[in-house]
């Protein structure tokens, strides 16, 4: 349990600070858990051929010390592969350091497992093992989420170090010891988080010194000392405040383009401070939502005045949460306002869908106004920028009979129910600067012309309304694979042209390699070749593309999992421990039960990939994460007899060894291939497809063995 505990806590630490580091990029899940994974699986077989006893007991610690500087390297990725200042890490350009980070604990923890588990009974050390790693997993993630998260990524890895050490000097008979190392981990703490904060600002070469850091559950957040206040989230510049040159305009502009925005709500305008701007317009209600409570809460001090002041006038207010529920319970509004950042993530695509334009739009009072920002230009739309734009913009259109869009460095694009109420001309915006009697020191009104130059504004709508743009859904978000692209090609500008092609490609050739892959399976069956590793790398595959597409769905409905991610794979881990025993109870491991149990993981993908979690995600998501979790556990003790044939010990190492192989391919293929270039759907469909060409080749063999 202990080996599961450490390597559980390591591994939300480590995809923790990948998160961070790219801003919280579903690359990074498929990254980190691929790198992860294989790590695992190597040490497996490593460990299935040669063990070596002293390490088990001092494994979970030595983990958890390489986890340690695996943070320090995490912490220091965007530096040291070359991203600017103030910006987040590429995965490309990262690659390297983040497979040294990763995959040397990965090793150890994975040596481990099958050196362990030959400790145990002969007859049930599959079972066993699998059920007893996985409680402890269950555990990791629990008090990561609940207790070690807030302390930071240094401090996390300081307390569950001296966890493992208490139980490592009981487990050697030194009891009265083993209060000394959960002692040094807890007084560590702080000191451990202060050192990498400063030193990770220091590396980063940012200019000032850091004045205050917070680990909220959802980012990592740091404020440079001195005027203006300059915000980081996960390492990239969030904003400056006050910003009269850039927000100010903006948010006056967003603001006039509405003739009378009397209920506003925005989203992503608080960060930024965009919500003192708008408060200076006649409104007589505006809502900010703040998916992040603890950025809410640390901004007043942060910012000051005149922030503060704006936080006190009662017309104001601050919803922290989930923006869907504003816009679907604040309303009706004049005016809806997305100022967050581009669909880089699941997690920032949730407001770019259909589905959540379409509760903007049933929200929006008679002549109501939505307004969206994106970060591309209009200089140049030839590329990926103008792609990303275009299938936004069919977005918009698949709800909103009317649309138009407004040029500059950050494109604005405008929709309505009706043509006549997106009036953005000049004369019209300085009509009304002048009917409102706005005075405001840091802005000159003699600039709105250039805001919405005519002459560029005509050729950008000229542009979008002539393209054939695809639009963009929770169930398959076009968006995200563009909008990730486009950060990436800053380390590699090959990606954005992958990408392109890549989002322009039938899912064909995905088809093609599905039936290749079962048709082998197939082969294997009906020659009665042995198929405990390939059910293994099956079982794998399926588990770790269920966690990602079910975190995915996490993601585009209820927001960020920084903070929950540990708590989450403490579901799919308790699952898998329940599961694990059971099979090892009730199931005989054989070819036809494993089948059985791979028939009901198709059930499985197949409510994901038909939008269960997505439409019920309370109640949905966290079951499916533990049913999940059970039909592996239940697999492994007949996939553990199956790849080690006479030998239990190696069948425990090999077998776990192909699980962890087969799950870091899935993090690669489902998490940064199939979800953003086909949909969940088809991610959903690809599993329960390869389950069940995996369940028919082992009922073929065991029809050919028994004939």
């Amino acid at each position: 349990m202990a080996l599961g505990f450490g390597t559980a806590v390591a591994q939300a630490v480590l995809l923790r600070e990948a998160m961070a580091a790219l801003g919280g990029s579903e690359l990074a899940w498929g990254a980190v858990l691929a790198l992860w994974l294989a790590g695992m699986g190597l040490g497996a077989w490593a460990g299935a051929r040669r063990s070596v006893g002293a390490l088990t007991s001092a494994g979970p610690v030595l983990v958890l010390a390489l986890t340690a500087v695996g943070v320090v390297l995490m912490r220091f990725s965007p530096a040291l592969a070359g991203a600017g200042v103030g910006e987040a890490g590429t995965a490309w350009r990262g690659a390297w350091l983040w497979a040294s980070a990763v995959v040397a604990p990965a090793v150890v923890g994975g040596w481990c497992f099958p050196v362990a588990a030959a400790r145990l009974a002969p007859r049930d050390e599959a079972g066993q093992a699998y059920a007893l790693e996985s409680g402890g997993a269950t555990v990791g993630g629990l008090v990561f989420t609940f207790l070690l998260a807030p302390l930071g990524s240094a401090g996390a890895v300081c307390v569950a170090a001296g966890v493992c050490g208490a139980a490592w000097l009981t487990m050697g008979n030194r009891r009265q010891l083993a209060a000394l190392p959960l002692l040094a981990g807890i007084v560590l703490v702080g000191p451990a988080d202060r050192a990498l904060a400063h030193a990770g600002w220091r590396f980063s070469e940012r200019l000032g010194s850091l004045a205050d850091w917070r680990e909220t559950r959802m980012e990592r957040l740091e404020l440079a000392s001195g005027r203006p206040a300059a915000l980081y989230a996960d390492g990239r510049l969030a904003a400056t405040f006050p910003d009269r040159y850039s927000t100010v305009a903006r948010a006056h502009l967003m603001m006039l383009l509405h003739p009378n925005p009397a209920r506003v709500a925005a989203v992503g305008a608080l960060a930024d401070g965009s919500v003192v701007t708008m408060l200076r317009h006649p409104v007589a209600r505006l809502v900010a939502a703040e998916e992040d409570p603890g950025l809410a809460a640390v901004l007043p001090r942060w910012f000051g005045p005149p922030l503060t002041d704006a936080l006190a006038n009662p017309r104001l207010t601050v919803a922290t949460g989930d923006p869907l529920r504003l816009i679907r319970s604040g309303g009706p509004w004049d005016l809806v306002v997305l100022a967050d950042p581009d669909p880089t993530t699941l997690r920032t695509n949730r407001t770019r869908t259909v589905e959540f334009f379409r509760a903007c739009e049933r929200a929006l009072a008679p002549g109501g106004v939505l307004v969206v920002r994106v970060g591309v230009s209009d200089t140049y739309l030839g590329g990926g920028g103008g792609r990303l734009l275009t299938v936004l913009f069919a977005t918009l259109r698949a709800v909103f009979p009317a649309a138009s869009a407004i040029p500059g460095e950050e494109v604005l694009l405008v929709a309505g129910r009706a043509a006549a109420g997106l009036a953005i001309d000049p004369a019209t915006i300085a009509a009304r600067w002048r009917e409102r009697g706005i005075r405001d020191p840091d802005f000159d009104p003699d600039v709105l012309p250039l805001l919405v130059d005519p002459g560029r504004a005509g050729s950008l709508a000229e542009f979008l309304w002539s393209a054939d743009a695809p639009a963009n859904t929770a169930q398959h978000p076009r968006a995200v694979l563009l909008a990730a692209a486009l950060h990436e090609a800053r380390g590699a500008p090959p990606i954005l042209t992958a990408a392109r092609a890549l989002e322009g490609c039938s899912p064909l050739p995905l088809v093609v390699c599905l039936v290749l892959v079962v048709t082998v399976l197939l082969i294997c069956g009906a020659r009665r070749v042995s198929l405990g590793i390939s059910s293994g790398a099956v079982v794998g595959f399926a588990s770790m593309g269920w966690w990602l597409l079910l975190l995915a769905c996490w993601q585009a409905t209820m927001g960020s999992v920084y903070g929950e991610v540990g708590a989450l794979s403490a579901a799919f881990m308790a699952g898998t421990a329940v599961g694990a025993i059971g099979g090892r109870r009730w199931l005989v491991p054989s070819e036809k039960n494993l089948a059985c149990v791979l028939a009901g993981g198709a059930a499985v993908s197949l409510a994901i990939g038909i939008g269960v979690p997505l439409s019920f995600p309370r109640a949905a998501i966290v079951p499916l994460l533990a049913l999940g979790g059970g039909l592996t556990g239940a697999a492994f003790p007949s996939v553990a007899a199956l790849a080690g044939g006479r030998s239990s010990a190696r069948g425990v190492g090999w077998g776990f060894a192909a699980d962890e192989a087969g799950a870091a391919f899935a993090a690669l293929a489902v998490g940064l291939l199939i979800v953003p270039w086909a949909g969940i759907a088809a991610a959903g469909a690809v599993i329960a497809i390869l389950e069940v060409g995996a369940a028919a080749a082992l009922l073929l063999s065991t029809r050919r063995r028994r004939a």
